[in-house]
């Protein structure tokens, strides 16, 4: 006995058809819903940025939305730039008085002198006057050779001296002096040219170092009678806490 198959496939076919057909109408119609709460969200984001910018749009002949700041939003955005610049400004200066107030600040630079040859040692050392100075921390002995760390702490420490000597090589040390004992910080070596008319180098050398309060530090030209070029912007020794 045959069973005539054709109304079944038919049945299934139509079937199928219709379950597309609802598929493919609730894909479109969540890809509306999604499109319309995006748009909204967009609008709304938008409306804040123009509120906030102080934004004036209007649309144009060709359809196209042309923004620009107003010019009394552009003033309150321009003062409050400034103003809030000025306010940080204020803050920091305080802070910086507040500091040099506490003692926490050392800032010195020194210039150079006059010499001092210590024969029977064989070295020289400079005597020093106050270029620049910022705080208590850092004290100019008596002698004007040494500077006393008043207030202990980390030190940014920076020599420079221009030497016009024919001997062979020149050259200074840093040295820190606490309770007896020396110590040799830094130390600058440079080569010098036989002829005197040419023999002029200069010789620099920074570091950073700990110093202790009570030491003092000098700057040692490990020669007697040594050639140095006494002027500020060649010849100096400086340090500052950082």
């Amino acid at each position: 006995m045959m069973v005539n198959s054709k109304p079944i496939n038919h049945f299934h076919g139509s079937c199928l058809l219709s379950v597309a057909s609802f598929a493919s109408a609730c894909i479109c119609l969540c890809l509306m819903t999604l499109q319309s709460t995006t748009l909204r969200h967009l609008q709304i984001e938008l409306g804040e940025l123009r509120q906030w910018t102080g934004l004036e749009c209007k649309e144009t002949d060709d359809s196209i939305s042309r923004c620009e700041m107003s010019n009394s939003h552009r003033g309150y955005q321009w003062d409050r730039i400034v103003g809030g610049r000025e306010k940080r400004d204020v803050a920091r200066s305080g802070k910086r008085r507040q500091r040099c107030a506490a003692g926490r600040v050392a800032v010195l630079h020194l210039q150079p002198l006059s010499l001092h040859s210590y024969d029977e040692d064989d070295y020289t050392l400079i005597k020093w006057a106050v270029g620049k100075s910022l705080g208590n921390g850092l004290q100019v002995g008596l002698s004007g050779e040494t500077v006393t760390i008043v207030t202990e702490g980390t030190y940014f420490i920076y020599s420079q001296v221009l030497y016009k000597d024919t001997t062979w090589t020149m050259g200074h040390v840093i040295k820190k002096r606490i309770h007896g004992t020396v110590t040799s910080l830094m130390k600058c070596i440079q080569s010098m040219p036989n002829n005197i008319t040419v023999a002029q180098n200069t010789c620099y050398t920074a570091g950073v170092h700990y110093l202790e309060p009570g030491s003092t530090l000098e700057v040692s030209v490990p020669r007697k009678s040594a050639g140095l070029v006494l002027k500020a912007h060649a010849t100096f020794l400086g340090m500052f806490s950082i």
